[in-house]
């Protein structure tokens, strides 16, 4: 059974576990990755349900929608289930901009970790998997955004956490 200690432990490697997502992947691409991404693996899907998965506000989402389908990487269609909804796919282009940007993503794995055993990454593939697979990690609604009457002190101490994630 996990331990306070143990989980504690864990708690203290998630800054530097976003750290290096981000390094590895970049800023400037995870909105559109991460849009493609959920879009490809879970099929069509309405912008609502592409906003859910990702815990995004709709106007966030629906605005990266509205880029990608003008680069030619989403298209929306009609909803036959309710035709004043879209259902969105990605299409042949965005597929390749996701195959072109996971070869990327390996390509780099595979020169940060060539001092690592194909064991040591297996293993922390399925340990993040499982970690994934909890209900903690399962895509709920957004987060409310914080009152606009938070003191400065909360403020404060809510950015100093948000620059260590």
């Amino acid at each position: 059974m996990a331990t306070p200690h143990t989980c504690a432990a864990l708690v203290d490697v998630f800054p530097d576990l976003l750290r290096a997502r981000r390094t590895l992947i970049g800023s400037t691409h995870t909105p559109t990755v991460a849009t493609l991404a959920v879009v490809h693996q879970r099929g069509s899907l309405r912008i609502s349900e592409v906003a859910e998965h990702l815990s995004l506000d709709l106007s966030t989402v629906s605005r990266q929608v509205t880029h990608l389908r003008g680069r030619g990487l989403l298209e929306a269609r009609p909803d036959p289930a309710d035709g004043r909804s879209q259902r969105l796919t990605v299409t042949e282009a965005g597929i390749e901009e996701l195959r072109g940007f996971r070869r990327g993503l390996v390509d780099k794995l595979v020169d940060h970790l060539d001092d690592w055993d194909d064991d040591d990454v297996e293993n922390l593939t399925e340990l993040l998997a499982r970690l994934a697979r909890t209900e903690l990690c399962t895509p709920g609604p957004p987060a409310p955004t914080p009152p606009a009457t938070t003191p400065p002190a909360e403020v404060t101490k809510e950015k100093q956490l948000q620059g260590n994630a």
